[in-house]
């Protein structure tokens, strides 16, 4: 899980943050669920496509986190249903794509189906919190202040704005 071989800093509170992560692998969830929780993130695990959207319904994450390859319905399926389902109530939900499958075609149906971000496994906990902070603040930044808690609030807005715009600048220079 951390291909960087470091555990990152917890420099920043993600404190109220909801995130449901969803993957038909169980370890795979409670290892995010693990990881998130130094961070104050609540998480909550599906290992359906159905589970899921009930949990959306019942439970409005403010984040989805999912494997594509998922039995019955898969993660591309889930996607457009969240996206439909959200439209209704005029409100996007961030959801990123995490799979092993590591293809530009993969990658693009990924994010041409609705995911607004892909990740590949093994996660790099650094970029997996960056990407899931920078998705939460392009949705909303006045709901991504929100959530911030502990340090000072705009101690808190600069740390993140740090992280985005790391994450921002690696993807440009990916991109040259």
């Amino acid at each position: 899980m951390y291909s960087n071989n470091r555990f990152p800093s917890h420099s920043i509170s993600l404190q109220g943050l909801r995130v449901l992560v969803v993957d038909n692998h169980v370890d795979s969830c409670d290892l995010i669920a693990l990881l998130l929780q130094p961070y104050g993130v609540e998480v909550k695990t599906a290992s359906l496509a159905k589970q899921a959207l009930e949990l959306l319904v019942h439970w409005r994450p403010n984040a989805l986190v999912s494997e594509i390859a998922l039995p019955e319905v898969d993660g591309f399926a889930l996607v457009q249903s969240v996206r439909t389902l959200t439209g209704r109530w005029g409100k996007r939900v961030p959801m990123i794509a995490v799979t092993a499958h590591v293809t530009e075609e993969m990658r693009q149906r990924a994010l041409s189906s609705g995911f607004d971000q892909w990740l590949t496994k093994p996660l790099d906990l650094d970029e997996f919190i960056a990407v899931l902070v920078r998705s939460v603040i392009d949705q909303s930044p006045s709901r991504a202040i929100g959530f911030l808690t502990g340090q000072s609030l705009s101690l808190n807005y600069a740390n993140i704005f740090q992280v985005y715009k790391t994450q921002h600048d690696r993807s440009k220079s990916s991109q040259l």
